[in-house]
């Protein structure tokens, strides 16, 4: 089956507060119809001075169904976008959540438009996160 397009949502958290911040997130896109979580990976640094990737099933204290966060552990996040995500961490006192999103709804939309001989010809996202609720 093919997949597609997917997005990847890059979500920071303090350290103290990331696997309050992972369940938050997989809760809510997981009741989100037509968004699909493919694959989800935390990034950390270490205590070499580097950072390093860790699959959510192997936080320790990680709250959720241990068999469902094994399934985000899929590898489509790849190594490119891990060196992407490291450079967005603050400090040692900040983790990073990246999330790869399933669009499903673009392809319902494509069949529709590809029943009336018409085709998506471009799609492009305009980043503008929300500004955080104080």
């Amino acid at each position: 089956m093919a997949l597609g397009p997917l997005e990847l949502m890059v979500l920071s958290f303090p350290a103290e507060d990331l696997n309050d911040g992972v369940w938050a997130t997989l809760n809510r896109l997981d009741r989100a119809d037509q968004m699909c979580v493919v694959d989800a990976l935390v990034v950390r640094s270490d205590q070499a001075g580097g950072t390093r990737a860790v699959e959510l099933c192997d936080l320790p204290g990680i709250r959720g169904d241990p068999d469902v966060l094994s399934a985000l552990a899929t590898g489509l996040i790849t190594e490119s976008d891990i060196t992407d995500v490291a450079e967005l961490l603050d400090d040692d006192a900040t983790e990073v959540l990246a999330v790869l999103l399933e669009h499903r709804w673009i392809g319902d939309l494509a069949g529709g438009v590809a029943a009336t001989r018409g085709q998506i010809v471009a799609l492009t996202h305009i980043s503008g996160a929300p500004s955080p609720v104080h």
